[in-house]
Parts: structure tokens; C-alpha cells; sequence
């Protein structure tokens, strides 16, 4: 018997081999993150709900950049109390029933209501918000999840189609790896890839650790039985762990439509003014502006903006510094104090805006003006 011992190192074939398989393995890893990253945030947008708080999808653009359309906002109930000028509230919107919004808190209202505002709007909401129609304070964000919902409802098929084929392309790569995963086996059994009896479990192969033989050796027990055994157990692992991914991706689609059920709900955020499609309707409508402005002081710092107003009964009025809100009332005259949104020592020219049904107002094009102190926040007419 001749021996012979051959060395050497690994050919290219064997790196380039190597290099495609550990490709494999980062790109499955990668994959069942993003799998795994897209059911937390499906989680923690829909897991609040079983505690009574309530999660809304993000439909306008509104309260950019701190909110954009898609994400889902988790709001919790609190108190009266609870609700403090600042906050991101989520209330039942009073020029659209049926709907929610969720603006910023600015500023109290006329009769003790809410004035709110989004923050990437120029104007507050011509309507305040009575504090029954508060649902909740803002407390959790979760990015992009509700994305699906805004393009359901917008009727962006496309995105909703690549959505999907994205989807689908990520549960195929979380199996690149599965037959690297079907290598590693228990020590001593054979490949699938090579079967024969010379790959190391028949009688005469070199991997058993026999020595070759010219002739025949009948002495030397068969291995075929155990064999086929190993070969049909790795046929029932290749079957089960096909079902196990199977199952996994079902697990992904049951939870992801579950999320879309559990996300109904709609904060519209809803931009401070509004269109139609048929204008028509509307046509005969025509809010006149306030006239006649007066400014009156006050002896406590503040001063009374009047005016004159004969059109259709108006929800209510605000005094414009430009495109700035000083104060709102249901009548004339409208008290105006020093909130802060002045510089001091400087005079402004304050206009009047009518606000009618939450949907159309007016600007007076009659003026007044109003002075700030050198110091404090007493104002004065100029």
C-alpha cells in the first residue's frame, strides 16, 4: 500500500466560495432584523390600545416636523388638570364630525375652551375645542407604521404594491442562508451533496477511517442500514424547518394585519383651512369683514379692540399682529393683554379676523394700533 499525503492551501474557487456564503449570512441577518424591527414598532403601535390608551394614524402634514403623515401616535387619557398649554392633544375636531385632530395646545379660549394650532400652520384653528373633546395628551411616536393606512386612504396603489413586493422580497432573503444552516449537522454524518458511499459513510470510503481495499472484504459490517437512517432524519429537518419558516412568515402576515386592524383610527391634524371639490355649493357664502376698529385702554394693562360687525352670526373673532393671534373673543370688543408675543417698546397695527364655521374668514382691512411698554406687559393705544 502506497500512502500519500497531499498539501496545500485553499484554492480560489474555495475563497470566492467562502466570500458568497458569508455574503449569504449577512444578508439573511440583515433581512430578519428589518423583519424583526417592523413587528416591534407594529407592537409598540398596537400594544397601548389593550390598556386603554389610544393609538391614531398621522394623516396631514400639519404638525411637521414633529409629526409627518404615517406615523402613529400613541395618546394616553389623563385628567383635566392634565391638559397645560403646550401639549400635543388629541380631540375630537369640531369643524369635522366624526373625525379627530391632534394639534398643539396654544392658548385658552373664550368660556373655557381650548385654542389649539398645528405647528407647521401659519394661523390656530379658528374653532376652540371644548375640553370634553380632549381623548388624550400625545405620549408615544412610532415612525412610518401607519404609512400603509395614509396610501390606503389616498389611493396610492403603487407604493402599496411595492410595499408588498418589498415585503415579500425580505422573507425570501431570511432564507439565503438555510442551506449553510442545513451543514451544520451532528459529527459523523454524511452530506446530502454526495450520497455515494465513497463520501465517508459506505464501507470502502476513506472518511470511516478503513483502509481501502483492492479485493473484497466480507468481513467488514455494512453501514448501509444506518445510512439510509441519517438520511431519512434529515429529510424530516429539512421538512420541519421548511414548515417552521412557513409559519414564521404567516406569523409576520396575521401580525401585520392585525396592526392595520388595530390602528383605525385617524387623527387628520387637519391644516388650518380647507377646500372643496364643489365649490359651487359654497358660492352664495360671503363673510364680510369687521370695521370701524377701535383701540380703549384698560386700567389693569390691557387694552379692548372694537369694532363693527353685520354679517352672518360669526364663531369668533381674533386681533391679527400679521399672521400672529393676540386674542380671540365671541364679541366685540375682543381684550388684548401682554402674552409675550410683543416685543417690547414698539408699536403694532392690529387688524381683525372673522371666523365662520371653522372653513372661511375675513380679514378687516380697518386698523388700529397697539403699544408695548419699555418694561412689563402693559400695553397701550398708540
Amino acid at each position: 500500500m502506497v500512502s500519500i499525503e497531499v498539501h496545500g492551501g485553499h484554492t480560489p474557487h474555495d475563497v470566492l466560495r467562502d466570500a458568497v456564503d458569508w455574503g449569504r449570512v449577512v444578508v439573511a441577518t440583515l433581512a430578519r432584523g428589518v423583519v424583526a424591527t417592523l413587528l416591534g414598532l407594529a407592537l409598540w403601535a398596537a400594544a397601548p390600545a389593550v390598556i386603554g390608551w389610544q393609538p391614531t394614524t398621522v394623516m396631514t402634514g400639519s404638525m411637521e416636523p414633529r409629526l409627518t403623515p404615517g406615523d402613529v401616535v400613541v395618546s394616553r387619557p389623563v385628567s383635566a388638570g392634565d391638559v397645560r398649554v403646550g401639549k400635543v392633544l388629541l380631540v375630537d375636531d369640531p369643524d369635522q364630525p366624526g373625525h379627530l385632530r391632534m394639534h398643539r395646545y396654544v392658548e385658552d379660549g373664550p368660556r373655557g375652551t381650548l385654542v389649539t394650532k398645528g405647528d407647521a400652520n401659519p394661523q390656530q384653528d379658528s374653532t376652540p375645542v371644548e375640553p370634553s373633546a380632549v381623548h388624550g395628551i400625545a405620549f408615544l411616536r412610532v415612525p412610518f407604521v401607519g404609512a400603509p393606512i395614509v396610501w390606503l386612504r389616498g389611493g396610492e396603489w403603487g407604493k402599496i404594491g411595492m410595499l408588498a413586493l418589498g415585503l415579500v422580497a425580505v422573507l425570501a432573503l431570511c432564507t439565503v442562508d438555510g442551506s449553510l444552516r442545513r451543514l451544520v449537522e451532528p459529527a459523523g454524518s454524511s452530506s446530502d451533496d454526495d450520497p455515494s458511499p465513497d463520501a465517508g459513510d459506505g464501507p470502502d470510503g476513506v472518511g470511516d477511517g478503513r483502509e481501502a481495499r483492492v479485493d473484497p472484504a466480507p468481513h467488514v459490517p455494512s453501514d448501509a442500514t444506518t445510512v439510509v437512517s441519517r438520511r431519512t432524519l434529515r429529510r424530516s429537518a429539512r421538512r420541519t424547518r421548511r414548515s417552521r419558516r412557513l409559519g414564521g412568515a404567516a406569523v409576520v402576515l396575521v401580525l401585520a394585519g392585525g396592526a392595520g386592524v388595530l390602528l383605525p383610527s385617524e387623527a387628520v391634524a387637519a391644516p388650518w383651512s380647507h377646500t372643496t371639490s364643489t365649490s359651487t355649493s359654497f358660492a352664495a357664502l360671503t363673510v364680510p369683514p369687521a370695521t370701524a376698529l377701535t383701540c380703549t385702554a384698560n386700567g389693569d394693562g390691557s387694552v379692548n379692540i372694537g369694532f363693527a360687525y353685520g354679517g352672518p352670526t360669526a364663531t369668533s373673532f381674533s386681533v391679527m399682529s400679521g399672521t400672529t393671534v393676540l386674542a380671540t373673543g365671541a364679541t366685540s370688543p375682543v381684550r388684548v393683554t401682554g402674552s409675550g408675543l410683543l416685543n417690547l417698546g414698539q408699536v403694532y397695527t392690529v387688524t381683525v379676523r372673522v371666523n365662520y364655521l371653522g372653513n372661511w374668514t375675513s380679514t378687516s382691512t380697518a386698523t388700529t394700533r397697539v403699544q408695548t411698554a419699555l418694561v412689563g406687559t402693559t400695553l397701550s393705544c398708540a
